[in-house]
């Protein structure tokens, strides 16, 4: 006998499969969200990032194995003959030169770092800017909804042909309110052209019709991520402990450099003219003779920069984790408020008004538009707590250092993809 599948459980296992076949679809096809956040990557600050980098990983300041050369030449009371010749090599610490080497990966490291940063700030911009955008398409549509059921409005008050005070005083309310939307509508349509101007001009910002029919990502899904106590690794903190580790290394080097046991080789000839048959060449070696106060200007510079590197790491941490918390419960606040709204709205009054559940006050056109005016504006209310969840949620995504984590998520789609 075949074994029976709860409903349930085939319902869930439907739902997974058509999601996976979505994010199939999705990687497949262009997602306009996606490629908009893709072309930051190559905003024209990440560019000069990128060639700042790679000019460091062409001509990087290595160490050569000779510090320096030197040629003199002396002679005495002026007789060329009894000219003097001197050549002298100074080498470079073994050790030195591989802390250098070490020192040089740690600034590949700082450039890299510097390029994600841009990056992270070029994304941070074209996310608020979709945020935005989405909003003021949906006020946009909600205020040539309202503006349609003023219109609505004084054509019904003009089939009435009511002319008593009361009723006039509403006709001039309604039409001063149908002046102001109109007004606001003239001012959002502005602000939407202004909002889509792309950041990196290779890309147009996604369409209305792209936006409103897009998977967003949901509060519950935002929440979750937000509640997340993952390590901060923000690129701020990245690359001042990247500063810190260049300044490590920096003092490896200075201390190579200073315990260099071999200062020079050289070598002299000198023709004797008195006896051009003798010729005096000899070879000597410099050593350097260890003195604890050698180098020492250097040393307590490098240990300032270090104790002011490590608190300026301790101070990002500590200011990053109290923001992050500022943001969980400034989230946590705006749910709770959008929650009130709705629940204030399910039992209100106006709703049952609209929807005609009063059958008492079904035929009572007029308030059944004001009823409607209510319920635009509840929306509006709401369309507004949610792009400030978002907003708090993308600025979370940005001082959390997630936003540009590799590989680079869409943190705005429901199926979060990469791109």
């Amino acid at each position: 006998m075949a074994k029976q599948i709860p409903l349930k459980r085939l319902n869930s296992a439907l739902f997974i499969g058509l999601l996976g076949l979505y994010s199939v679809t999705l990687s497949a096809q262009e997602d306009p969200v996606s490629r908009y956040l893709a072309a930051q990557t190559t905003a024209p600050e990440v560019q000069m990032a990128e060639e700042l980098a790679g000019f460091l990983a062409t001509h990087p300041p290595t160490m050569s194995w000779i510090d320096k050369l030197e040629f003199r030449t002396e002679t005495s009371n002026f007789d060329l003959s009894q000219q003097e010749y001197v050549f002298r090599l100074s080498p470079s610490s073994l050790t030195a030169k591989n802390r250098q080497s070490d020192l040089v990966g740690v600034m590949n490291n700082q450039y890299a770092l510097q390029t994600r940063e841009a990056v992270h700030a070029s994304l941070v911009r074209a996310y608020e800017q979709l945020i935005d955008l989405y909003a003021t398409d949906r006020q946009i549509a909600l205020n040539k909804e309202a503006l349609e059921i003023e219109n609505q409005h004084l054509a019904v008050l003009g089939q009435i042909g009511q002319v008593d005070g009361a009723d006039l005083k509403d006709l001039l309310q309604i039409e001063e309110d149908r002046q102001q939307r109109m007004s606001q509508l003239h001012n959002l349509e502005r602000a939407r052209k202004i909002q889509e101007r792309p950041i990196n001009g290779s890309v147009q910002a996604p369409t209305t019709e792209a936006l409103s029919t897009y998977l967003w990502i949901s509060e519950d899904q935002m929440a979750a991520t937000i509640s997340n106590s993952q390590p901060v690794t923000t690129p701020e903190i990245l690359i001042a402990q990247s500063k810190l580790d260049a300044v490590n290394m920096e003092q490896r080097v200075e201390k190579a450099e200073r315990e260099k046991v071999l200062d020079f080789v050289q070598s002299r000839y000198q023709q004797d003219p008195k006896d051009p048959f003798r010729q005096e060449f000899s070879v000597s070696l410099g050593v350097n003779i260890p003195y604890s106060k050698a180098g020492n200007v250097k040393r307590q510079e490098l240990a300032l920069e270090q104790l002011e590197s490590e608190q300026k790491i301790t101070n990002i941490q500590r200011e990053t984790i109290q923001q992050l918390n500022d943001l969980r419960l400034e989230f946590e606040l705006l749910r709770q408020q959008k929650q009130r709204e709705e629940e204030q709205w399910e039992s209100s009054f106006l709703k049952k008004m609209e929807t005609g559940a009063l059958p008492g006050l079904s035929a009572e056109p007029l308030l059944i538009l004001e009823a409607k005016i209510a319920r635009i504006k509840y929306e509006l209310r709401i369309l507004d707590l949610e792009k400030n969840a978002t907003k708090v949620y993308v600025q979370w995504l940005d001082l959390s250092g997630k936003l540009s984590e590799w590989p680079l998520v869409n943190y705005l789609h429901v199926l979060r993809p990469t791109f």
